[in-house]
């Protein structure tokens, strides 16, 4: 169609009235002159007058050719107007009707009421009358597009395409009800390089033999060539089934380089089964070969790919080692952790950290010991042989800690009126106002922030000394200055007696110091039956040197005859789930809640047949679960699922504002995906 637009001179509306309003003034200004000329030159024989008369007559007919004109003006402007529209109105039509993109306008019931050539190509067919896109796209819900006022985006699959739909609600007082207008651009080529980009996108990892020397030294020198030999072989055989590549580039260590697509399909579908390959080699050796994998991906450079698979092996190898840790931009991922942690014989880590925290106790003006909240018998005993410790080196020492939230109340109060301690035990704001710069903060049995005394207590000081014996877990304090972090050990006592013994010349503790940290031990082993090594022993000796009697640290664990009651309420309340593993709920709401839980998740395991324990309970607005395993079950996997933490053995959780029945279901279901992924 083609629209013929007159070519002469075309006025805008504004040029119009400026025009009409200067011929107007025009007109006045004669018209005021002749009337003047009259009025001023009317005398006889004065001929001025007929000039005033022409001059009146010349406005009046130029006001009358001004509005002529304006009305002819008006006229040719509207009727270009109208030719203009109507070539908008053709062009716009045209362009929708052949717009490159698929195009459908639907009401409110999802009718297809228009649409163009594309969307027809699109879906297939010829014509689209009377149909309903939700009988086209099944998938599709159209009330996001009918009810927002702003365009909505979606990515759609539709015929083994992928498209963008693009669409917003249209009012009109033309019509009652509601219109939307999509458009589906299709992005399947863009998805297709996107996902062949990321396929080769490279994944970094780290593999360590995290107990080289403890696997050496326990296998005869003859078969020191082939167990290597054969740890290198199953590693080169893991890389190479998914196309990978491998350098050994010290004795112990292997650098492992995967495409993203290799690594998705082969690496952790199969969940790392190289650990098992490698801990099911047997040459002799008494001790199973162990690995520690870090792994670093999704970052977009391979420096920071690099960065981020040392921090995942630190995690690992934090965490007992026999695992791998990956780290993303997102998030921390867990495979393995089968084996308890070897014990290190060596005691040169904890002769060294000994020395560095002297150097660090005299450099400052005072230092704040701190524990974790809810402090046990481990964190305390701990607490009391270091601040007779640092004491002795002549430098202001306090315990932070809240004396009645606390559930070694018998061992604190050997303390709590001895004139040594009486005014060093504090709140987290009495120690706010004694910090200086120079404060030294020593953090014992945890390392996560979350769960320190007094975190304000932590955030004011720039110097932290952090001693823990739990696996690590990704809020670690990361910013200490010392960091003594050995998740073999049994517990953080046991790290502090072996420190004591180098931290000065003559190392000597009293008894009630002494009593503390065999109590510490005591409580984590259970009784010197879980977790405990030879240097554990050694710890406990060195402490019996002391003075100590185990009969009186058994007084600190007695309970009278009512808690016993409360204990066996709770276990008998206890139902066994998935064959091998006991699941009790506590209604108790009395005194020492905390310790009622941890007694009846150990009395548990004394079961036939039960490998793994755990006891929920409500403790003010928090759900409180404690859980304890003789191996074969992870509870620390189980419970970091919920936002815990702790060992293989011995691990706990707490949630918040929650239902009892909901914290059930999510212990269960975490319970059922570690040992789906273990299976």
């Amino acid at each position: 169609m083609t629209v013929k637009v007159n070519k002469s001179k075309d006025y805008t509306i504004s040029e119009i009235r400026s025009g009409f309003f200067n011929t107007v003034v025009s007109c006045i200004v004669v018209f005021l002159f002749g009337l003047f000329t009259i009025l001023f030159n009317n005398k006889p024989g004065n001929d001025m007058s007929a000039f005033g008369f022409v001059e009146i007559l010349f406005s009046i007919a130029l006001l009358v050719y001004g509005v002529v004109t304006l009305k002819s003006r008006k006229k040719r402007f509207y009727h270009y107007m109208q030719s203009y529209s109507f070539c908008v109105d053709a062009v716009t039509q045209t362009a929708v009707k052949t717009f490159v993109h698929p195009m459908v306008v639907i009401n409110s019931e999802g009718e297809i009421k228009w649409s163009n050539d594309n969307f027809l190509d699109m879906i297939g067919r010829e014509s689209h009358y009377g149909e309903y896109i939700q009988d086209l796209f099944n998938n599709l819900s159209i009330n996001r597009y009918l009810e927002s006022q702003v365009n909505v985006v979606d990515e759609f699959e539709f015929n083994g395409r992928t498209y963008l739909i693009n669409g917003r609600a249209v009012h009109s007082d033309l019509i009652s009800d509601t219109l939307a207008g999509l458009y589906f651009v299709d992005i399947t080529d863009f998805m297709e390089l996107k996902q062949d980009f990321d396929d080769k996108q490279c994944v970094q990892c780290l593999v360590v033999i995290d107990n080289y020397d403890e696997v050496l030294k326990e296998t005869p020198n003859s078969n020191h060539g082939a167990l290597l030999g054969e740890i290198e072989r199953c590693v080169n055989a893991w890389v190479s089934n998914a196309n990978g590549v491998s350098r050994r580039y010290e004795r112990e260590k292997f650098l492992v380089f995967f495409h993203n697509k290799e690594y998705n399909d082969i690496i952790e579908k199969e969940k790392y089964n190289v650990l098992n390959d490698v801990r099911n080699i047997n040459l002799e050796n008494k001790i199973p070969v162990t690995l520690s994998i870090g792994t670093g991906r999704g970052g977009e450079t391979l420096d920071e790919n690099n960065k981020m698979a040392n921090l995942a092996l630190e995690m690992a190898l934090g965490r007992g080692g026999d695992q791998v840790v990956v780290k993303s931009p997102i998030a921390y991922k867990f495979y393995g952790a089968k084996s308890r942690e070897v014990e290190k014989s060596t005691k040169v880590k904890a002769r060294v950290m000994a020395h560095a925290l002297r150097e660090a106790i005299d450099q400052c003006s005072c230092v704040m010991i701190m524990g974790h909240k809810n402090g046990d018998m481990d964190c305390l005993g701990a607490s009391i042989g270091l601040y007779q410790a640092i004491k002795s080196r002549g430098v202001d020492t306090y315990i932070v800690m809240r004396k009645n939230n606390t559930n070694a109340k018998l061992l604190l109060n050997n303390f709590t009126n001895d004139p040594k301690y009486m005014n060093n035990i504090i709140t987290g704001d009495k120690a706010l106002t004694l910090m200086d710069k120079q404060t030294l903060v020593i953090v014992v049995d945890t390392h996560r922030r979350s769960m320190v005394e007094f975190e304000e207590v932590l955030s004011a000081s720039k110097s932290i000394v952090l001693i823990d014996h739990h696996r690590r877990s990704e809020d670690f304090i990361d910013n200490a200055v010392l960091t003594y972090h050995e998740p073999y050990a049994s517990s953080a006592c046991e790290m502090v007696t072996e420190i004591l013994q180098y931290i000065q010349d003559n190392p000597k503790i009293g008894l009630k110091e002494a009593e503390a940290l065999y109590a510490g031990i005591f409580l984590d082993t259970k009784g010197f039956t879980f977790k405990t090594g030879v240097r554990t022993f050694e710890a406990a000796a060195y402490l019996r040197r002391m003075g100590v009697d185990p009969v009186n640290i058994r007084r600190l664990f007695k309970t009278d005859i009512r808690d016993s009651v409360r204990l066996s309420k709770v276990i008998s309340s206890a139902k066994i789930y998935r064959d091998n593993i006991a699941v009790a709920v506590c209604e108790d709401t009395g005194k020492d809640l905390q310790v009622l839980v941890a007694k009846a998740a150990d009395e548990l395991l004394n079961i036939s047949g039960i490998e793994a324990s755990f006891v929920i309970a409500r403790l003010g607005h928090k759900i409180i679960i404690s859980g304890r395993s003789l191996e074969t079950v992870n509870v620390q996997l189980i419970l970091e699922r919920l936002g815990g933490g702790g060992h293989i053995t011995i691990a706990g959780a707490q949630l918040s504002n929650q239902d009892m029945d909901i914290a059930l279901e999510q212990l269960q279901k975490a319970i059922d995906d570690v040992l789906d992924d273990r299976e």
